[in-house]
C-alpha cells in the first residue's frame, strides 16, 4: 500500500485507539507511520509520530491528546500536499 492510503487508514485507526484509551496501541500505530513519514519527506508528521509513540509507550494520556490534534492538523496539510504521483 502506499504511504497516502496508510496515512488514510492509520491516521483514524490512531485516533480510535486514543479514544479507546489503548495508549499501547496509538504507540503502535505512530511507530508504524514513524518511519514512513520520514521516507516520504514529512519531517514533522514523522516527528509528531515519535512524540505519539513516546507518550503512548508512557501512557500519558493528556500529552497523546493534545499530540493528536497537532497530528490530524498536520496529516490533512500533508494529505493536501502529497503530489499526485504518490496518491495513485
Amino acid at each position: 500500500a502506499d504511504y497516502h492510503a496508510a496515512l488514510n487508514r492509520l491516521g483514524p485507526e490512531m485516533r480510535a485507539a486514543q479514544e479507546g484509551g489503548d495508549m499501547a496501541a496509538v504507540a503502535a500505530v505512530a511507530h508504524k507511520l514513524k518511519s514512513s513519514s520520514r521516507s516520504v519527506g514529512a519531517l514533522a508528521l514523522g516527528e509528531l509520530c515519535a512524540e505519539l509513540e513516546n507518550a503512548g509507550r508512557a501512557a500519558l494520556r493528556d500529552s497523546v491528546q493534545r499530540l493528536m490534534q497537532d497530528f490530524e492538523a498536520e496529516r490533512e496539510r500533508v494529505d493536501a500536499c502529497l503530489p499526485a504521483a504518490m496518491v495513485s
